[in-house]
């Protein structure tokens, strides 16, 4: 199907309601655009219409008219209402994104201000500010916008241009309007075809599906949702551009080992690249059929459960096994709890990290579908992960792991502390009549049915039994009692009772394990002339940057609203130094700046400043102090 942009849309809207002939200055001056310009839309239309017996009939002297009969009309003005280019004048957001496309698909080609705001309808002045827009979203690829009297064309390297429309086409696939009618077949739902077709061919879109499912059957491997639409996405990426005469060069020829080796994954991506030549006719080099291999390795492809045993090649470049138990292991140290021996959680985090590692390896990006919700809904957990796989890279010497990764990991770290609430031995306390107790005991059942739940018993009757084997009692009166934790609910057991009994065993089983404040580390660094009230922040880095023989590079993470630690793996000193902010009302907070290059000691200090988060009334006492000398002597005597 041809696309069309907003004003051919109108120029055929107007040639069906006119029933004369009318020349093309008539239609150029309605729709504001040179007679040249409207020209080329008229023959870009035509063809079109070709393939639906439709003609445009042209008469010297007089002008044009379409020769259309009622039910092409009403088929005609289907199609274009329905046409994937559809972009609401009025989204900025939308005309640059579309701009974008442009750009980045049509790398070898100039265009104009004039020519963007014809096609948007538009002033040059609004399209202007979009260039400036894209040129700075364009800078974080390595891309850069060239002007010149031809016209404005982007000028990067073709690895930069693909990531470009990769990113591009991700927050296509995030439009939920208009869900494109096809036959999901396949993998893909409706919303991705259609995301993906308003840049690449439909009939296209679906032979990669079909031959990527062929290559899942062979190496007996389902590759997940996520990476499976980032691979499909970079082989389009890869025809598109090889079409346009855009071919990677220059990989070092010892990157090309894997093509002599005899092993399933580069023959999988040779087979690909003869599959793509029998549908496109388009030869793709050996650098292009590396890049595909590093994207195959990249979703986990070589690596499979076999019943409950892992089955995974160990690489000889990296320890990602060694990665796995030190990520782990940071993380229960913060947390103070031990999730070591959850083999789950271990094997589930090889299955992820491994092909991770293969992605910073390759500089492949992906996107993380989830990451908002994972942010609202885990926030303190993604910041643990985020501040623990930062001190990885410290230690295993890595490149930066993006945001969208670590809310992979997350996933499975939640996963494992909820399943710790899971087997639970439980009493219920109720004074209410027998069939009321029947009911809460039968509502919890279902919504915890691995809880293993006794009798019904009575306030009276809590003081006679012995507790030491329960885990947790459930009430429907309050409870005078201190050595086993209980959650106040309705007799009938809503959902908001279900949601807070979940809650109030995650925080159990932490403090289950936590000791009384120890803040050993944050006392030894800390010193009256690096705590800082109320002082500019640019201030505190320009005074900590003096000692430091180059500039500092901070990674920031915020433990809730309340707490940011800045951290310094780059220093050759180690520091600490606080910031209480408390002079804007409803906005004080505690700033960590730690200069630390030794991941184990940087570790030691985030884990008593997650502790002090936690500890509330402590994080309440030094967030009212005015003096350094007040949160010296508080740091001392803890």
């Amino acid at each position: 199907m041809a696309i069309f942009n907003l004003r051919q849309k109108e120029l055929i809207r107007l040639l069906i309601a006119e029933n004369d002939f009318k020349p093309i200055k008539y239609y150029s001056g309605i729709l504001k655009v040179s007679d040249k310009t409207l020209s080329k839309d008229i023959n870009f239309i035509e063809n079109y219409l070709k393939n639906k017996n439709i003609k445009i009939n042209r008469k010297p002297g007089s002008g044009i008219r379409i020769k259309i009969v009622t039910h092409q009309k009403m088929d005609l003005l289907n199609d274009i209402n329905a046409n994937l280019e559809a972009v609401d004048p009025l989204s900025i957001k939308n005309r640059r994104i579309e701009t974008l496309k442009l750009l980045l698909t049509q790398s070898n080609q100039n265009t104009s201000i004039q020519k963007l705001a014809d096609a948007y309808y538009v002033s040059k002045a609004s399209i202007a500010n979009d260039l400036k827009f894209i040129e700075d979203w364009l800078q974080s690829y390595d891309i850069t916008l060239d002007r010149s009297v031809e016209g404005t064309k982007i000028n990067g390297s073709e690895v930069n241009i693909r990531k470009a429309i990769a990113s591009i086409t991700s927050e296509l696939l995030n439009d939920t309007s208009d869900s494109l009618d096809v036959e999901c077949l396949f993998r893909l739902d409706s919303q991705t075809i259609k995301g993906l077709s308003k840049i690449f061919d439909l009939d296209l879109v679906l032979y990669i599906e079909k031959i990527l499912i062929d290559l899942e059957k062979t190496l007996e491997y389902t590759i997940g949702d996520p990476y499976f639409i980032n691979l499909l996405t970079h082989i389009l990426i890869c025809i598109k551009r090889v079409s346009d005469g855009n071919q990677i060069q220059g990989q070092n020829n010892s990157s090309f080992t894997f093509l002599s080796a005899d092993d399933a994954i580069s023959e999988s991506a040779a087979k690909l690249a003869l599959k793509i030549y029998e549908k496109c006719k388009i030869k793709i080099n050996d650098s292009e059929i590396y890049y595909i291999y590093q994207y195959l390795v990249s979703c986990g492809v070589g690596q499979r459960l076999l019943g409950n045993s892992l089955v995974i090649k160990k690489d000889l470049e990296v320890n990602y096994i060694d990665i796995t138990a030190s990520l782990v292991k940071m993380v229960s140290d913060i947390l103070t709890f031990d999730l070591t021996k959850d083999t789950l959680l271990h094997d589930g985090l090889i299955l992820h990290i491994r092909p991770m590692l293969n992605r910073l390896k390759y500089n492949i990006q992906i996107k993380n579908p989830l990451l908002k919700e994972i942010e609202e809904r885990f926030t303190e957990m993604l910041s643990i992960c985020q501040i623990v796989v930062h001190l990885i890279t410290l230690k295993y010497n890595l490149n930066t792991i993006s945001i969208d990764e670590i809310g992979y990991l997350v996933t499975y770290f939640q996963a494992a502390i909820e399943r710790e609430i899971s087997y639970k031995k439980v009493i219920v306390v109720c004074h209410s009549g027998y069939g009321t107790s029947q009911l809460l005991t039968t509502r919890l059942r279902r919504a915890f049915p691995q809880w293993q739940i006794g009798d019904v018993i009575s306030e009276h009757k809590l003081n006679t039994i012995n507790l030491d084997d329960i885990d947790f009692i459930i009430s429907t009166v309050h409870l005078a009692i201190k050595e086993k934790p209980y959650m106040l609910v309705s007799a009938l057991l809503n959902e908001k009772d279900i949601k807070n009994i979940k809650n109030i065993l995650i925080e159990d089983s932490f403090e289950n394990t936590k000791q009384d404040l120890q803040l050993e580390n944050l006392e030894k660094l800390n010193s009256a002339a690096d705590i800082y009230i109320n002082t500019e922040e640019a201030v505190i880095i320009n005074d900590l940057e003096k000692n430091n023989a180059h500039k500092l590079v901070f990674y920031k993470v915020d433990f809730g609203k309340k707490i940011q630690i800045y951290l310094a793996g780059n220093s050759n000193i180690k520091r600490l130094a606080i910031q209480i902010v408390n002079n804007t009302e409803g906005s004080s907070c505690i700033k960590f700046f730690i200069l630390n290059s030794d991941y184990k000691h940087a570790k030691n200090i985030v884990m008593e400043i997650y502790h002090l988060y936690e500890a509330k009334n402590a994080m309440n006492y030094l967030l009212e102090c005015t003096r350094a000398i007040d949160v010296q002597r508080f740091f001392m005597k803890n």
